[in-house]
């Protein structure tokens, strides 16, 4: 028998489908049975886990090119500290200063935050802060250091932010696949890099982009081939995306009559088959 948690993570896909709308079945939903909910309810559990493993990986060399960005144009690690701190409002402020003050206690930040208590050098002050405090100071950076690049990847890590905080959380991702929910235009950078997966038209490419999570989910594995440099790392994402699609397409015949669905599932399929890291 289902726990009722289960059950809840089951009737979330069901939104995946449609529902007769007349007849002796009226009110149900068409073409849906049980194994189906399960298999979709593994494969969103399999991609939270990939997803939030390849956001590990970007938020740590994120840190690794800002350290090596301060040094390179000879930052003060104190000063750049404190100067963002000071930009933010109050109520930013008040926020940061609670988000670094919860490592007080912690059995691993600790002993960073007690031999540092008011002033943080730039190292310290990356371990003790939230991957979204960290997409904020990206920004920051990107416009202190007026690094155009910078500023294209600080809006496209703020998507990152968005679906990894979703798989932190254990949020169902592909419960809902429908066109048009993302709020913010695709970066014109992934767009280019979609564009050059000849089988998928524009038309194609721009339909399934419109849809927030996979949205999301495209320019996650965009910024990560942009940000994550070592070879060893990048063969262990593609080990877990190549894995990850096996258990997607594993039985793609139960969608045959759902399109919203299967076509996501293939399009997924290209944009992984095409991702191309330096292995």
């Amino acid at each position: 028998m289902l726990k009722p948690a289960e059950l809840l993570d089951f009737l979330y896909f069901a939104h995946g489908y449609e529902k007769y709308e007349d007849g002796d079945n009226e009110g149900k939903y068409i073409s849906l049975g049980f194994g189906y909910l399960k298999d979709l309810a593994i494969i969103d559990m399999d991609l939270r886990y990939m997803l939030a493993q390849l956001s590990f990986d970007i938020e740590h060399y994120t840190k690794i090119e800002l350290l090596r960005l301060a040094e390179d144009l000879g930052e003060d690690g104190y000063a750049i500290c404190e100067d963002f701190i000071n930009s933010q409002t109050e109520d930013q402020r008040n926020r940061l200063m609670n988000e670094i003050n919860r490592n007080e206690n912690s059995v691993y930040c600790g002993d960073l935050f007690s031999r540092y208590p008011e002033n943080f050098p730039l190292w310290v002050f990356l371990e003790l802060i939230p991957f979204g405090r960290l997409v904020s100071f990206y920004g920051f950076c990107a416009i202190r250091f007026k690094d155009k690049k910078m500023k294209n990847k600080y809006f496209m890590l703020k998507t990152c932010k968005d679906i990894r905080n979703a798989a932190a959380h254990s949020s169902c991702i592909i419960n809902d696949l429908k066109v048009d929910t993302a709020q913010y235009d695709t970066s014109y950078e992934v767009l280019h890099k979609l564009a050059r997966i000849k089988s998928v038209s524009k038309n194609v490419r721009e339909k399934k982009m419109s849809n927030a999570r996979v949205q999301q989910i495209v320019t996650l594995l965009y910024v990560y081939e942009k940000i994550v440099t070592s070879k060893g790392v990048q063969e262990k994402a593609v080990e877990r995306l190549r894995k990850f699609e096996e258990r997607m397409m594993r039985n793609i015949e139960y969608y045959q009559d759902n399109d919203m669905i299967r076509t996501n599932f293939e399009f997924l399929k290209l944009v992984i088959d095409n991702w191309h890291l330096n292995v």
